[in-house]
């Protein structure tokens, strides 16, 4: 009966459910984790909300728009969604060197050195036609080798030359435009006042006369009757008639006539 008078213990309550993200543990919640921590993994940890949280914190990795596929952005693998897959691709030396090799930016050594055209994983140099692995150490070392110096201070003292003689040409043609031009306005001053001055003194055409269409009409007529030919007389055709010679009136020729 003493039992039966003290307070009953209040109700033990459930924990509150862990959002996404968060996996309550030993050790805390998955989201304070680092990269490296998801990385390497630790005892107790649920595998499909540490996944989660690990494609969430690498930059290189994304899940497929159905979930089916774990995507690896740099080097386009898909790996299937298990934790260990992941880990053990992410960690691997394969991916490491492709990281590197794939995260550089190699568009700084441009113009000498360019993606290669057909083999994805080089680099030509257009200075010495070398191909080169994309390998940063590789790059530098082949750049501040004795022989690509010496042939790109080669081609930019060729175009150096070439720009200041292209500019001296311009020059030349400058000049010579100017004094062509200078030339032409010279000579073209005393012609031009000259030609003002007939102008002014020029004197205004008279006014048509209406009788005079008639009287050039009729200078027309006697001019193209004085020029025209007379017709020949009949009679002075037939006497000034030409006389056949007598091979013709025998129809020969002259080599037989003969």
């Amino acid at each position: 009966s003493g039992l039966a008078s003290l307070p009953s213990a209040p109700p033990r309550l459930a924990p509150p459910r862990p959002a996404r993200g968060w996996v309550s543990s030993a050790h805390g919640p998955q989201r304070d984790m680092t990269l490296d921590a998801l990385l390497k993994g630790r005892p107790g940890e649920d595998e499909q909300e540490t996944l989660e949280a690990l494609v969430k914190a690498h930059d290189d990795l994304e899940f497929k728009a159905d979930g089916s596929k774990v995507c690896v952005k740099s080097t386009s693998q898909e790996i299937v969604p298990r934790l260990k897959q992941v880990r053990d691709y992410v960690n691997g030396g394969k991916y490491k060197k492709a990281r590197e090799m794939y995260s550089h930016d190699y568009t700084q050594y441009e113009p000498w050195i360019v993606p290669h055209e057909h083999q994805k994983k080089f680099l030509y140099c257009k200075l010495t036609g070398s191909v080169l692995p994309m390998k940063v150490e590789v790059v530098k070392r082949h750049m501040e080798s004795k022989r690509f110096k010496e042939i790109r201070q080669a081609q930019e003292d060729t175009e150096k030359k070439k720009a200041e003689k292209r500019e001296k040409k311009q020059e030349i043609v400058k000049a010579i435009r100017a004094k062509a031009k200078a030339r032409a306005e010279a000579k073209a001053g005393p012609a031009a006042a000259a030609k003002g001055g007939q102008k002014k003194g020029k004197k205004r055409k008279a006014a048509p006369d209406a009788a005079a269409p008639d009287a050039a009409a009729g200078a027309d007529g006697a001019k193209k009757q004085r020029l025209a030919p007379e017709a020949p007389d009949a009679g002075a055709k037939g006497a000034k008639r030409k006389r056949r010679p007598e091979r013709s009136l025998k129809l020969r020729r002259k080599k037989q006539f003969a």
